[in-house]
């Protein structure tokens, strides 16, 4: 073995589609809120412990976007409103819009180990069907949906708040006969959270301790790789629409727009970028290259297919796989300042 250090860099990609709907401007899906309390501020602010430890964030702009709308505009989604909703005047259709959606999460870790959770996933049923629940609607009482209310909001906060914030402490303790008054304590909470998101990220940046990266700005594929015939390249023979659909520009200003936003939230451009879905194209590298952007990362079997070759894993003929994947390249024969990482 060699006594040589091996660094490993872990490149995570944070990501939500844009869930905004443009007539209601409401959000139709709680995800960004939800992970915006468990996983997008914990990641980050953790490192604090760890000055040593350098990390590598990609933040797609919608998913930053998205986050910001709910902060400092009052952003609101379908299943906050029905949470702030008391639970006394919920109707039909809302009661059966929580039973069938305020259970989704990961049962094993965020729902099992709570007893009174766990016994209003049993008094619904495992079975959520049109016609189970509507039996279940008429076993709960206020108070159970007022506590399935709390529970649903209550669950995907982060281990680093339900440990240490006093609130969420004394309601995962009690675990039951939640309060209007309780029920508003956590969503705002929840906010006070997602106020800290972009913050610690910046304050990381600043210290040098994380790099952030971007991706093109609504995350769709770029678009179309500038020309649909591209495919062809990749898979000849496949059947494409036959309208041609190539527009460049599109492409060009997804980079641009991606690349002022950043610079705008974190007060530094960026210096990389996940292209959306990891797909890439020779056409893409001019764009990328010329909005500052000095690396990208995608896919191996890109890679693979680019140097026809085949990635074994665990085999003794391993066919180069180290020299030939764990080093950048660069895009040197199309001109371009652009590395790539696969």
């Amino acid at each position: 073995m060699s006594d040589r250090p091996l660094y490993i860099n872990f490149l995570w990609h944070m990501h939500q589609p844009y869930y905004r709907d443009p007539v209601s401007e409401k959000f139709i899906m709680p995800w960004v809120r939800l992970h915006g309390i468990k996983d997008y501020y914990d990641m980050v602010a953790r490192l604090e412990n760890y000055p040593l430890i350098h990390q590598t964030f990609n933040m797609v702009p919608s998913l930053i976007e998205q986050i910001l709308k709910y902060t400092d505009e009052g952003g609101t989604d379908e299943y906050m409103d029905l949470t702030l909703k008391p639970a006394t005047e919920l109707t039909v259709q809302d009661k059966l819009f929580i039973l069938n959606n305020f259970f989704s999460l990961q049962w094993d870790n965020m729902l099992f180990v709570y007893p009174r959770y766990r016994d209003l996933l049993e008094k619904r049923g495992y079975e959520p069907n049109p016609q189970a629940l509507e039996r279940a609607c008429r076993r709960f009482n206020p108070q159970d949906f007022l506590d399935l209310q709390v529970w649903f909001n209550l669950a995907w906060f982060d281990p680093m708040f339900k440990d240490t914030d006093p609130l969420l402490k004394t309601l995962i303790e009690r675990g039951r006969d939640f309060t209007e008054d309780e029920k508003m304590a956590v969503i705002n909470k929840q906010l006070e959270v997602m106020r800290m998101i972009i913050p610690e990220y910046r304050k990381m940046i600043e210290r040098g301790q994380i790099e952030v990266s971007t991706s093109p700005y609504y995350h769709p594929i770029l678009p179309l790789l500038c020309d649909t015939d591209i495919a062809k390249t990749a898979i000849p023979g496949v059947m494409l629409p036959k309208k041609r659909f190539r527009h460049p520009e599109d492409a060009k200003a997804q980079i641009e727009k991606a690349v002022a936003f950043h610079k705008r939230v974190f007060g530094t451009p960026p210096n990389g970028m996940w292209p959306s879905e990891g797909s890439v194209s020779e056409d893409i590298l001019s764009f990328i290259s010329d909005a500052g952007i000095k690396w990208i990362a995608t896919d191996e079997e890109i890679l693979a297919k680019s140097l026809d070759i085949h990635f074994h894993r665990g085999l003794a003929d391993d066919d180069g796989v180290p020299e030939a994947l764990y080093k950048p390249y660069y895009a040197e024969k199309f001109g371009y300042n652009v590395s790539m990482v696969f």
